[in-house]
Formats: C-alpha cells, structure tokens, sequence
C-alpha cells in the first residue's frame, strides 16, 4: 500500500500543537521520551490495535529520547510515516524505527544547538540590543515576534518534511545550506556583539564627542575582525565574549586622561 505524499491537513495540525509542548514532561531520566510519545499518539490513537500492539508501541518510545525542540518535527514527521508503512509490512521492521529515531535524534540535536542555541539566538538578542539601545524599542520587539513566527512556521513545514522524505531524510542533513546558516549567524552575533559594547560605552560620553564616535567604531571592527583572526578555531559563543571584553577594555583605556 503506497503511502500519501502528503499528511493529512487536520492531523499535521494535531501533531504541530503536540510538538509546541514537546517538553512539558522533560524529565532528566529520559529527557523529552515522554512529549515526543504523545506527539506520535496524535497519529497512532487513530489506529484500532489490539493491546500487544500498544504495548509495543509505547515500549518502543518510552525510551530515553533528547533532540533540539525546533527540529523534531522533522523526526515525529518522518515517524508516522514509516509506522504506517511498518503496518503495512512495507520493509520497515521495528529496528529500523528505533535506529531512525535514535540517529536522527542526535543529529538533529547537534545540528539545532549549534544553529539555534549558539547561532540564531544569541545573534537575534544582540540586535535586538542594538535596536533597543538606538531607542527603536518596536523594532526590538519586531526581532523577537519575528522569531516567534518563523520558528513555528519551521515546526509546521518540517513535518510535511519529514513525512514525504522517510528514510531519505539524510539526504536533507547533508545539505550545505544548514552550516552557512550556522557560520552566518555567529558572524552577526560577533558584529552586534561589538556594536552593542560601543553604542553602550559611548552612551558614557558626551553626545557628538571625538570618543563616543571611536567607540563606536571600534566596536563595530573587533566584532568583525576578531572571528577572522581567530580562523575558526573556538566555539562562536566564545569568540562573542573575547570580542566584548576587548571592546570594554578599549573603551575604558580611551576614556583615561591622555587616551
């Protein structure tokens, strides 16, 4: 029996609500086994199994399970579909479902922490900053609501994703696009990051002041320069802390009398 390429409207709906609590039952036993098992019940409940299927169902995702909130989507879509191609004696056998959950899980964990934890968020809130500090506050505000929608709307496209995909979803892990993405956002933290230091400093000083433009300036280089000198070789997060305490340092030896 030949799958649907697509799920079914009312319950991508369902599972895209049970994905926004997927770690309501966090527990540091099995981390998120328990909201990633109730987002799959939102498809399986619809199936009339006799009680040694639910049995082994529930046995199969009562496991110890962890992955970045953002991207498990991409796992619950890809597991409903080959559940029901393991019930249609497809070729999926029940290993297969364990490995795939399992495996992905971890790639898609390394993958989110390092595009959103240490890409996406730090350079979203830097900006912010500096939109906030420049008194835009609504645009501040507008970085955030922005977020809101896109991470949402990558819950629910991610899905259909992994849905449609299956066993081919590595095909997706090995696009290039996911590491531009991840460098790009740890190049806009480190630039914000500087901006932030300077704008912040120079607020210290004397509007139109000789020092407040410096400050600014200098700002805006380390943060720009300090990830190329570094070629790569630390973690983005601490590059951006290397970038403000020079920014810091500077700034307080520019404020001395003779600087």
């Amino acid at each position: 029996m030949n799958r649907p390429e697509r799920l079914p409207l009312r319950l991508r709906l369902r599972l895209w609500l049970r994905l926004l609590i997927l770690q309501a039952s966090w527990n540091p036993q099995r981390m998120q086994n328990l909201g990633f098992l109730y987002c799959l019940l939102g498809w399986y409940k619809r199936l009339d199994e006799v009680a040694d299927d639910r049995r082994h169902f529930f046995y199969r995702y009562f496991g110890f399970f962890n992955t970045n909130p953002y991207l498990a989507g991409f796992l619950v879509g890809g597991l409903t579909r080959l559940e029901a191609e393991n019930r249609d004696n497809s070729g999926v056998s029940s290993q297969v479902l364990v490995t795939y959950r399992d495996s992905l899980a971890r790639a898609f964990a390394s993958l989110g922490d390092q595009l959103f934890w240490l890409g996406l968020k730090p350079a979203l809130t830097l900006i912010a900053c500096v939109l906030a500090l420049a008194g835009n506050v609504a645009g501040a505000l507008g970085v955030f609501g922005m977020f809101l929608v896109c991470q949402l709307a990558l819950r629910w496209w991610s899905l259909e994703a992994g849905y449609r995909r299956g066993l081919d979803i590595l095909d997706l892990l090995d696009n290039p696009i996911w590491h531009r993405l991840i460098l790009v956002a740890k190049r806009v933290s480190l630039v914000a990051a500087g901006l932030v230091a300077g704008m912040f400093l120079a607020g210290t000083w004397s509007e139109g002041s000789a020092a407040c433009a410096i400050l600014f300036g200098t700002g805006l280089v380390l943060g720009a320069v300090v990830p190329r000198l570094s070629k790569r070789r630390l973690p983005g997060e601490v590059l951006m802390l290397i970038g403000v305490a020079v920014c810091l340092g500077l700034g307080f030896a520019i404020s001395l009398p003779g600087g």
